[in-house]
């Protein structure tokens, strides 16, 4: 008799957010975004094999409105809040050095677009950091992720949270033999075809039971205290215990300093009232999307039809019709004369086509791109030879403005993933937070910050905003530029201070100031020894002219005549006597 299969508590929460999710048509309504966006905007339409045309315009104006935002270089900056002591000034002044090397390490430049892209797309997005290695960040579409209260936004205030994977049998039963599971439950963990809810694609290769894909639920909630608790369970087996983060301390015991925040983050292109899901852009062009494209296949039909022109002949007249469309041949005609062969054969003149249909089309794609705030005044091409930096930057921004709201959502997403990571830091490291970085010499250092800095210290976190675009450099060259005309800075200062991806090449020339610098010390060098030289003289001839022991004569004046030609070395070495103190 087979054993009765029973579903866990967190595979019943888990069904509970599937309902809600298809209530509100969440996965249908996210995978047609992306679809859309994509250009599989025919999709299911039975063509026959013909290929329709599809012109693309959801794509340009996600994609610009996208770089907007993402291209607003984020860092963000800790100082302690309360009791500034020098021993927190300099902890904050290193969790910003580790922020910026770990936020390179863990590509989030790069996330942080495909973040912004989701939840322009599919209205919000979401990144994972589940290990203590913050570098290993993972995106997790927005259907994947199930809320404990779906009606708010705030995510560290939900009950709970889940998140749904697709993972392999033998990784799951791999887990579970770590974690202690009785094998008679490993054996309850199979694949299965629960894909209905998934983005994209939904066809998996057609393993066998034990090596295919079984679906599991990350479980995630806060005890009374305040900590964050973890659990993994497929549909019939908890195979990850529900579990507090603990590390232990250097003496084996456990840590007393756990995980207060889920260590999840996202990003709402634009609120929803009463709901925690986000509205994208994508959802209201697809209408406009769908009628361009309806309107250019009727007069891709209509030009097909009715744009060139037909042959028309009377068949009983003509003997060889199937040369009529062959170039060159000869065509035969019965009881014809010159006077009436057109009567025979002749040539249908194509009919006009109304200009409507394109006026519509054209009207059609430029009301769209203006109303969601992507038209010419914002996407269209500026000569910067002919306009100054600042001029293309006013010009831009003022076309930017719509999306502000966008970009303090960006801001507000760096914010709390850098108060994400600063939790994750204390959680992981109870013994103390080793941060590696490099000295002025470039020199690779170590400073820890002690567990009981790590963990008493509270944190705020400032956000620094600046655009990272072409015009804005251009603009920033120019006023350095400016000011070193005027005198103002000196050439040295505006290398210093050129970004290191400015246009200027700023390694060049600063390879030009480190040369110019070793001719300075060359020059000081042979001044030095020229002065040596001089004074080495005048003790020579100081001597010669002296009345007195010849002997102690001869010797100084031997020490002094080395001297010289231990200085006329050096000169050689050098590159002989400057030109400007030659005949001195």
């Amino acid at each position: 008799m087979e054993k009765e299969i029973t579903t866990t508590y967190i595979w019943q929460k888990y069904e509970k957010g599937i309902e809600y999710i298809n209530k509100i048509n969440l996965t249908a309504k996210t995978d047609k975004c992306h679809r859309m966006y994509n250009g599989d905007q025919w999709h299911g339409l039975k063509s026959g094999g013909e290929e329709l045309p599809i012109l693309n315009i959801i794509k340009g104006i996600v994609k610009y409105k996208v770089s907007t935002v993402a291209q607003n270089t984020m860092s963000a900056v800790y100082t302690p809040i309360g009791n500034r002591t020098e021993e927190t000034v300099k902890a904050c002044e290193a969790l910003n050095t580790h922020f910026q090397i770990m936020w390179e390490r863990a590509k989030m430049d790069k996330h942080s677009w495909s973040v912004i892209k989701d939840a322009c797309i599919g209205g919000d997005a979401y990144i994972y950091f589940g290990e203590a290695d913050v570098t290993q960040a993972q995106l997790i579409n927005n259907v994947n992720v199930l809320l404990g209260d779906e009606q708010n936004s705030n995510l560290q205030q939900q009950p709970y949270i889940m998140l749904v994977e697709r993972l392999f049998v033998k990784d799951v039963r791999r887990e579970a033999e770590r974690n202690g599971v009785p094998q008679d439950e490993i054996e309850l963990i199979i694949s299965d075809e629960l894909t209905n809810n998934q983005l994209g694609d939904k066809t998996e290769v057609d393993y066998s039971v034990e090596d295919g894909k079984c679906t599991s639920i990350l479980y995630m909630y806060k005890d009374e205290e305040g900590f964050v608790h973890f659990a993994k369970s497929t549909q019939s087996v908890i195979y990850k215990p529900d579990e507090p983060v603990v590390v232990k301390m250097a003496d084996g015991t456990a840590s007393n300093v756990g995980l207060k925040m889920y260590p999840i983050s996202n990003f709402v292109w634009e609120d929803t009232k009463g709901s925690a899901r986000g509205s994208g852009d994508v959802e209201h062009l697809i209408a406009n999307q769908i009628e361009l494209n309806k309107t250019l296949a009727r007069r891709a039909i209509a030009i097909k039809q009715c744009a060139f022109p037909k042959i028309a002949y009377l068949e009983s007249a003509v003997t060889n019709p199937e040369q009529i469309d062959v170039v060159g041949a000869k065509i035969g005609v019965k009881d014809g004369n010159a006077q009436n062969i057109q009567n025979l054969i002749s040539y249908l003149n194509p009919c006009v086509v109304s200009p409507d249909a394109r006026n519509f089309t054209d009207e059609l794609i430029s009301l769209t791109k203006e109303l969601a705030g992507a038209g010419d005044a914002a996407t269209g091409q500026i000569d910067p030879t002919q306009a100054s930096g600042t001029a293309i930057i006013a010009t831009r921004d003022q076309a930017a403005l719509p999306l502000n709201e966008q970009v303090a959502r960006y801001r507000q997403f760096v914010e709390d993933v850098a108060v994400l990571w600063y939790d994750i830091w204390k959680a992981y490291n109870p013994n103390g937070l080793s941060i590696d970085s490099e000295d002025e010499m470039g020199n690779n250092t170590v400073e820890v910050i002690p567990p009981e800095v790590l963990d008493s210290m509270m944190v705020n976190v400032r956000i620094d905003v600046s655009q990272n675009n072409p015009f804005s450099k251009y603009a920033q060259e120019q006023a350095l530029m400016n000011l070193f005309t005027t005198q103002a800075i000196s050439f040295e200062e505006m290398v210093e201070a050129l970004d290191n991806d400015s246009v200027a090449p700023k390694g060049k020339l600063q390879d030009i100031i480190d040369k110019r610098g070793e001719k300075e010390k060359m020059k000081n060098a042979l001044v030095q020894a020229m002065q040596q030289m001089e004074q080495q003289q005048m003790i020579i001839d100081q001597l010669q002219g002296k009345q007195g022991d010849a002997e102690k004569s001869n010797e100084v004046l031997g020490q002094a005549l080395g001297q010289i030609k231990q200085q006329e070395e050096i000169i050689n070495q050098l590159g002989g006597v400057p030109n400007e103190m030659q005949g001195m």
